[in-house]
């Protein structure tokens, strides 16, 4: 008969010693006390107490329970340990390794596994040597189930598996956190957030749940989203405003995790640290690591904060002022120059909504909104990380700045607020990057969106002129790369056309360089049609048409050279009297058109009967026969070779077959030569390409301008109506323009007449103005035309300009000609000097007449007669 605890004071006062003495030098060692009896989960788990043990056990219970009713630093639970070992066996029958149908003897255990599950807590580690009492309590147990496998030549691998056993685990109160959660981070949240509830049986002093919650803080910020949102919990449970910070702060200063996920725990902790607080917080953690980490993450957790936070709580314009300020600055680049691969991409980082949030008239504002705006070109054209397996990646090219499109309303804000110029130079960049990744398209649209609806001579217009110059000259110059870049190779054609729209809209200066570039494009795919785009004609300016006039040219230059090759007749090999022949070995060469020869190896005894099969076409001289061995020994070989080719006119194409083809998949590698070879394929080819060519000639030809007679008389008379007058360029590749010049009122250099051959006669007209070079104007050049002597210089700039250079001239045109035009009128021309200068043409009759005049006379006239070769 067990004595009774209440009756054992001294025995209380001993273990109540004990138990503080083991607390204050724990070594995170239990005791693991094995129960004499075996129990049920059920009963464990529905009884109370030490009533739920029996014996010895039940009175171990019951002492413990009463010196922890008396204060004691103590602490039990139940536990159900699990033992099993692995490790090798032998075969007692007869046999290899246990093949022969013997028995298994046990030999010796490898490994050993014991575990420990307190059926409150759950699983927890336990050491056998250490903590097991009795400590030799496995050592005389049998197994309960043994396994035995043999494995070949690695022997006969053997499992042991034992009866579950059942202790009583013992453990230093304040130590409970410690063994319990067995170093799980998630259970230690869980654990906390017992603890802290008041009037439970779990809950602890909220000093020691301070201390808890410290040490779980570094632990959890690497942690789940359920571990953060429970330790959250906890710390509202404490109450503790310096722990909130401590968190908040050091969850926001790791950038790996994302900041939004710690978002909707913010509005929770606001009710104990304060709105001030917080933001400042918020304010401080937002640095360029942190937006180069999650770029779109951050800023959508600015924007929500101020959205949010703004309206239910009152934050304050400074705090406001100070965020959005912290923000600019954290998308800064470091060095432009160093590259930083993105973990994801931009498709939904909100630049809009970033830059509304600069637009108003704070000075500040404008250079903190251009800081965004070179952060958004600079990570925008960073490569970004593809992962394909969990321990490897690649990354994969940006498409850079094309949200910038998504936000042009906004930048047209602060561009109006702030000045254009403010923008200038990270605008040009960005156009200049999308140009770069073959994104031409969105560049110009980029110019078209940024560019105002009429025409003016403000900031706006210079700069989305710079902005589409910039872009253009990118665009040329991946147009003229080798290799092309892979962008520009898989949409020549599309580039081209928004290029030709760009330069016509916004910088007609470069259409010069444009027409020379895109000469030497292939004019299959790309140059017709370009030329024949029946939209991009019909909304061309006088630039556009122009261009594509030099190049519908250069096209019915080309295709003239290839059409001047009359395809007539062509050779073939087929032979007309194929039919005097009666062996089928080779009756389909005889009628091949493609092939002259056939070589086979085949009896030697066979050879004198295609000898005389073949004599008919043998005497009349279509063939020549061979019978041999190559190398001079070996099988024999008989040769047939087609002496007459025939020449059969190309409309007989359609009537003639041939053995080539073959849809065969097991053609022979000979066969499949032979079709690459086909003579009458490449005939065919060749005839399609022709009828190809004659309809893109017919079409080119439609293109070219023409003025029927009919309409010219008719324009001669019709009533002179208000005149406009409108500017457009000619492109020269030559150094002579054809052109005989005079002088106006002092001050107009005009067009007197148009030799014949000149190069582009059809362009040009008498009475045209020519007013300057290059995309300026000649007093843009330095020239200020006001007499003889500006005049010759203006003269020696197109003798300098290096070829080929685009000549500006001004037309007066009828009102009804071009829509749109500002309406300018010259002053009637008045011919004050009365002198023709023949630019780069022959010499003209007054030139002639000037070799028989006196010498200074001569001189004076020779002024006149300009030759820029």
């Amino acid at each position: 008969m067990l004595p009774r605890v209440v009756d054992n004071s001294s025995l209380l006062k001993r273990l109540n010693a004990a138990a503080s003495q083991w607390a204050a030098g724990y070594d995170g060692k239990k005791i693991v006390l094995m129960t004499d009896h075996l129990y049920t989960p059920a009963g464990i788990k529905n009884g109370t107490g030490s009533a739920k043990y029996k014996g010895a056990d039940a009175y171990v219970a019951e002492l413990l329970q009463s010196a922890i009713s008396k204060g004691a630093d103590i602490d039990y639970d139940h536990g159900t340990l699990s033992l099993s070992e692995s490790g090798y066996a032998e075969d007692d029958g007869y046999g290899y390794r246990g093949w022969g149908g013997g028995d298994f003897t046990w030999v010796e255990a490898t490994e050993r596994y014991l575990s420990l599950s307190l059926s409150s807590y759950g699983n927890v580690c336990v050491d056998e040597d250490e903590e097991v009492i009795p400590e030799d309590f496995f050592a005389d147990l049998e197994p309960d189930d043994e396994t035995f496998e043999p494995t070949g030549n690695e022997g006969i691998h053997a499992e042991r598996q034992y009866a579950d056993t059942e202790a009583i685990v013992v453990w230093p109160r304040s130590k409970r956190w410690m063994i319990v959660t067995n170093n799980d981070t998630s259970r230690m949240c869980s654990y906390l957030l017992k603890a802290c509830s008041k009037g439970t049986s779990d809950s602890e002093p909220m000093d020691e749940c301070l201390q808890k919650a410290k040490s779980l803080i570094p632990r959890v910020i690497g942690s789940s989203k359920s571990d953060i949102s429970v330790l959250v919990r906890s710390i509202m449970t404490i109450g503790d405003e310096s722990l909130a910070k401590e968190f908040l702060s050091s969850y926001l200063n790791n950038s790996e995790r994302s900041i939004n996920a710690i978002f909707d725990h913010i509005q929770t902790l606001l009710e104990l640290c304060g709105n001030e607080a917080i933001t400042s917080l918020v304010v401080d953690s937002l640095n360029t690591t942190r937006f180069i980490t999650d770029p779109t993450g951050t800023a959508n957790f600015v924007l929500k904060y101020l959205d949010n936070f703004g309206k239910k709580v009152a934050i304050s314009q400074q705090q406001r002022d100070n965020m959005i300020a912290a923000f600019a600055d954290s998308i800064r680049p470091p060095d432009k120059n160093n590259s930083r691969p993105l973990k994801t991409s931009l498709d939904n980082f909100p630049l809009s909504a970033i830059l509304a949030l600069f637009v108003d008239e704070k000075p500040e504002n404008g250079a903190l909104a251009r800081c965004v705006l070179e952060g958004y070109v600079w990570i925008s054209c960073q490569e970004v990380k593809r992962y394909s397996y969990s321990y490897s990646s690649s990354t994969k090219p940006s498409d850079g700045p094309v949200l910038l499109t998504s936000a042009t309303r906004s930048i047209t804000q602060l561009c109006n607020v702030f000045g254009w110029a403010e923008y200038k130079d990270v605008l040009v960049d960005a156009a200049e990057k999308l140009c770069e990744r073959g994104k031409s398209d969105i560049a110009l649209a980029l110019v078209e969106s940024l560019a105002p609806k009429d025409e003016d001579k403000s900031d706006r217009s210079e700069i989305c002129s710079k902005l589409a110059v910039a872009a253009c000259d990118k665009i040329l110059a991946s147009l003229q790369a080798t290799p092309p870049t892979n962008a520009i190779k898989s949409n020549t054609l599309g580039v081209c056309k928004n290029l030709i729209v760009g330069i016509g809209r916004f910088c007609s200066s470069q259409a010069p360089k444009f027409v020379e570039v895109a000469k030497s494009f292939d004019i299959d795919s790309v140059l017709f049609p370009l030329v024949s785009d029946a939209t991009l004609r019909s909304n061309a300016d006088v630039c556009v048409m122009n261009s594509l006039d030099l190049l519908t040219r250069h096209c019915a230059h080309i295709l003239n050279t290839r059409l001047s090759v009359e395809l007539g007749n062509i050779t073939v090999w087929s032979l007309p009297n194929a039919s005097l022949s009666r062996n089928s070995t080779y009756s389909s060469f005889l009628r091949s058109p493609c092939k002259q020869k056939l070589d086979w190896q085949v009896r030697k005894s066979d050879h004198a009967g295609f000898m005389a099969d073949l004599s008919p076409l043998i005497r009349s001289g279509d063939v020549k026969v061979e019978s041999y061995q190559p190398r001079g020994r070996g099988p024999y070989h008989f040769k047939i070779t087609k002496v007459k080719p025939r020449r059969v006119p190309t409309s007989s194409l359609g009537g003639l077959n041939c053995s080539c083809s073959s849809n065969s998949r097991y053609a022979s590698y000979q066969n499949q030569l032979a079709q690459k070879n086909c003579l009458l394929t490449k005939h065919k080819a060749a005839a399609s390409k022709y009828q190809k060519d004659l309809k893109k000639m017919n079409v080119i030809k439609s293109l070219l301008p023409s003025v029927p007679a009919a309409a010219a008389a008719a324009a001669q008379q019709k009533q002179p109506a208000a005149l406009r007058l409108q500017q457009f360029d000619v492109l020269y590749t030559t150094n002579k323009l054809g052109l005989k010049m005079k002088f106006m009122n002092n001050k107009d250099i005009v067009v007197k007449e148009v030799i014949p051959a000149a190069p582009n006669s059809h362009l040009i007209k008498a009475g045209d103005f020519m007013v300057g070079l290059n995309g300026k104007r000649f007093e843009e050049l330095g020239v200020k035309v006001a007499g003889t002597k500006s005049y010759e210089q203006a003269l020696d700039k197109l003798r300098e300009a290096k070829r080929p250079m685009s000549v500006i001239f001004e037309r007066q045109i009828t009102s009804n000609n071009v829509e749109g035009d500002t309406t300018r009128k010259r002053p009637a021309a008045t011919d004050v000097t009365s002198s023709a200068i023949a630019v780069g043409g022959k010499t003209s009759a007054a030139g002639a007449d000037a070799q028989n005049q006196h010498p200074a006379a001569k001189k004076a006239k020779a002024a006149e007669i300009i030759d820029l070769t």
